[in-house]
């Protein structure tokens, strides 16, 4: 993609055609909720490659030609630095340790994608060289990772490693931890359970550690600010109405869809409810009752994970709690 914009390469198919960027502009297409041809990801490279002004830029493509130079520098670094194994270290401290978690978890590191997301985890099935997105027991789990977004908020190069350190760690974490979820009984009853709530439960746990891991490689051992600590509190609120609203018989199945897509939506807080209460109960969990605690979450899964923290909450007052109906759903 780089040696596109720089023109060293000029065969805009086989760009377009590598997997990383497939799956990258098909997740572009998702996030922001509108479909294309096959052949419009080709057209907008070509068009943008070229300084033609374009309606849109779904795919993130600007912000790559725009940043050609800082990101070969990034990449020498990262390849320099072996990303993979400190990842794998920071990773590997969040689950239990008597338990063997093997397998292959392939990154693709590009270089655009839609705003929303820096990187992702999605399960992919392969044929005739096109992905096909598939659920949690198919496919292999597959990490993307959007370098132009380290970018956006610094120019130290050193700033923007551990950037992609920790965004890197938060993907690895969803993949290892899906790993696990296949081998363990408890997970596969849970996912026998039907309904949208226990939808919406398994994204708040599963993104709230993932990124409390993140803040914690962030900020190390430092208590994060007050503003935190007031918008995962409003979170936690918009977590409980948006249960609710998915316990009504009357919900239609796409409002329930938006509302788990929203809990994890990038961008803004609005869009990020569920991930910011999750990282709230995994913050609290880990700090009051240590890493051993919410090592356990993962072990006895989304029960587990709230159980915790609402056990938390009946010991300090100052913790924003549950909704009351909804833990009593999620407790059978």
């Amino acid at each position: 993609m780089l040696d596109f914009f720089d023109r060293q390469t000029f065969n805009t198919d086989r760009v377009a055609d590598l997997r990383g960027n497939k799956i990258a502009a098909a997740t572009s297409l998702l996030l922001a909720r509108t479909d294309r041809s096959p052949q419009d990801f080709a057209h907008e490279l070509e068009l943008i490659r070229d300084d033609y002004s374009t309606d849109d830029d779904i795919y993130g493509l600007k912000a790559t030609r725009a940043h050609v130079p800082q990101l070969r520098k990034l990449l020498t670094d990262i390849e320099k630095r072996q990303l993979d194994r400190r990842v794998i270290a920071t990773v590997q401290a969040y689950f239990p340790a008597n338990v063997a978690i093997s397998g292959t978890i392939p990154v693709y590191v590009v270089v655009m994608g839609n705003e929303r997301a820096a990187a992702f985890v999605r399960r992919v099935v392969w044929k005739d060289n096109r992905p096909f997105f598939v659920g949690d027991s198919e496919g292999e789990p597959i990490i993307v990772l959007n370098l132009t977004r380290m970018l956006e908020f610094t120019n130290d190069v050193n700033a923007q490693f551990i950037q992609s350190l920790t965004t890197l760690a938060h993907e690895c974490f969803h993949a290892i931890f899906g790993l696990y979820q296949q081998s363990s009984e408890t997970w596969r009853q849970y996912h026998q359970r039907i309904g949208p709530l226990w939808s919406l439960a398994e994204v708040v746990q599963n993104e709230g550690i993932a990124y409390l891991l993140s803040i914690q490689l962030q900020i190390g051992g430092q208590t994060p600010a007050n503003q935190w600590f007031d918008a995962t509190s409003r979170a936690i609120a918009a977590l409980n109405g948006a249960s609710k609203e998915l316990l009504a018989p009357s919900i239609s199945s796409d409002r329930a869809r938006a509302l788990i897509l929203n809990a994890n939506m990038s961008g803004s807080f609005q869009g990020n409810y569920g991930a910011s209460a999750g990282q709230r109960i995994a913050y609290e969990i880990d700090t009051r009752l240590g890493r051993s605690a919410l090592t356990e979450t993962i072990v006895s899964g989304v029960r587990g994970f709230f159980g915790k923290y609402d056990t938390l909450c009946s010991q300090n007052s100052d913790l924003p709690r549950l909704d009351a109906e909804v833990l009593k759903v999620l407790e059978q």
